[in-house]
């Protein structure tokens, strides 16, 4: 924990990374690291070749568009945190972001974001310089599984977001963790902090209402700022996304498109076709201004060889007046020249999007049988869960191998060992009371007397409301037995272990 804060105090990320990395921040597991040697592994799906954008750290370049990857945590430097757990330091992001911005080579820029969030400040100032790019060159951000907390904040600073339709999007809000030593250490030193007497806000304290409330003051402020900063980028109230940005929450694809947090849905593939067809839009519009002006500007030297009378009469033509209309009238070979190669380039032009709306058609059939099933797996889970498991309904959603029978017999298993921890409290609690006799209800209830073809609910109930000591074990939680019930006598359950009190 005290790793941890050494990185940051304030965290915009997601609740089950953060405690994922509360817990291995000091100390390393193997198999962690294995899963971070392949730096590429929640890169967005591509389907082409891209090489590496020089004096660069992680960017990518094809076609005239530089993707930058989001990836992982956020951190605000590279530092022995990121090297162990991956990550995007934003250090390294700003620098690679304005040698994109930078580079003549490239046209435009995509952000490929697959981030749970990171740190809380520092994101405003990476948004705001994305923000302030805007218009020098197309600057999009694509969201390919997961856009929470800080690596949202930097999304929202981009022209467009266009997210994946199973992609997850929001968890705007601010978090902080503060340990609290209740116990000795190892060595039996317990440290007590001592606050100066000007300086009582310093060290809140979070074991009472002040300190919770100075807690939450600083929280509120830092959340304040990222609300008000992603309004602005999309162009919304600040109303707009306390209520319809999720309200700390997660939206998938659709529902975030709906809600105004992203502009479209699409693939990574539709995402750079669309880019490469802008910047070709864009070389047009040049070449009829700029570029068309240097190019006729070039080929002065042709047409002052061709019609001297011409010159001898205007020793300079300004290169406002070299258009269209003067080649044809001066010199129509030229014009004619021009108007086959451009009619050439139309047809290529023409092929080339045939070939890409046949590639396209052929990808949204496929999209539209994975989009369906992850709409029933959704459904399911969502149909599984159960009050107070709310972190483990939010980590099946995201992992495509889990399903509903899965989540089902993990609910059950933390339930059971949340009654079994209740049972062993009781009785550690009853060996300091006075000895008082027992009186189950249960001590004369004959379970056989049970309608065994009765409906589970009623079987359930029956038993409930005879059985004290059923009802001692699942912890006075009738939902948490019946879901047990049901898991029961699906043969879903798998006993552990057997607790005798």
């Amino acid at each position: 924990m005290h790793d941890l804060l050494k990185i940051a105090k304030y965290w915009a990320i997601e609740p089950d990374i953060l405690a994922k990395i509360t817990r291995n921040s000091s100390a390393i597991p193997a198999s962690f690291l294995k899963r971070n040697d392949d730096l590429d592994e929640t890169k967005s799906l591509s389907f082409q070749s891209e090489r590496r954008l020089g004096n660069t750290r992680s960017v990518l370049i094809r076609d005239g568009t530089a993707v930058i990857p989001i990836h992982g945590p956020i951190t605000a430097r590279s530092d022995l945190f990121s090297l162990f757990f991956g990550g995007t330091s934003l250090a390294d992001l700003a620098k690679d972001f304005q040698t994109a911005l930078d580079d003549d080579q490239v046209k435009a820029i995509l952000f490929d974001v697959d981030s749970p969030g990171g740190v809380a400040l520092g994101p405003s100032e990476m948004a705001d310089a994305i923000f302030k790019a805007r218009g020098k060159k197309p600057i999009w951000s694509y969201v390919g599984r997961n856009c929470s907390s800080a690596a949202y904040w930097i999304a929202s600073a981009t022209e467009k977001i266009i997210a994946n339709p199973s992609a997850l999007l929001g968890s705007i809000g601010v978090v902080t963790t503060i340990p609290v030593q209740e116990q000795p250490d190892l060595e039996g030193y317990k440290n007590i902090e001592i606050v100066s007497s000007n300086a009582k806000q310093k060290r809140p304290d979070p074991r009472t209402e002040e300190g919770i409330a100075e807690i939450k003051r600083e929280l509120n402020d830092l959340e304040a700022q990222f609300i008000e900063s992603v309004a602005k980028y999309r162009n919304v109230s600040v109303n707009a996304v306390k209520n319809d940005f999720g309200q700390g929450g997660v939206l998938i694809g659709k529902n975030a498109v709906a809600s105004g947090m992203a502009d479209s849905l699409g693939s990574y593939e539709e995402v750079m076709r669309e880019l490469n067809q802008k910047i070709s839009t864009n070389k047009q519009i040049n070449f009829m201004t700029n570029d068309g002006a240097a190019s006729a500007a070039s080929n002065l030297q042709l047409i002052q060889s061709k019609n001297k009378n011409l010159m001898s009469t205007k020793e300079t033509i300004e290169r406002s007046a070299i258009n269209a209309d003067f080649i044809k009238a001066e010199f129509p070979e030229i014009a004619e020249k021009l108007a086959k190669e451009n009619s050439t380039k139309i047809t290529n032009e023409i092929k080339e999007s045939s070939r890409e709306i046949i590639f396209v058609e052929g990808k949204k059939a496929g999209f539209s049988e994975g989009i369906e099933a992850e709409r029933k797996r959704i459904l399911a889970i969502e149909e599984a869960s159960l009050a107070g498991h709310e972190d483990l309904v939010a980590k099946a959603k995201q992992d495509a191998d889990m399903t509903a029978d899965k989540l089902a017999l993990q609910i059950v298993a933390r339930e059971k060992q949340r009654g079994t921890k209740y049972i062993e409290q009781a009785a550690a609690a009853e060996k300091e009371m006075p000895k008082v006799a027992p009186n189950f209800e249960s001590a004369s209830f004959d379970k056989t007397k049970i309608d065994k073809d009765a409906p589970l609910e009623d079987r359930a109930k029956v038993e409930w409301q005879n059985d004290a000591k059923l009802r001692l074990e699942f912890a006075d939680d009738y939902d948490a037995y019946f879901a047990y019930k049901k898991a029961s006598e699906a043969n879903q359950v798998k006993i552990l272990s057997n607790h005798k009190s």
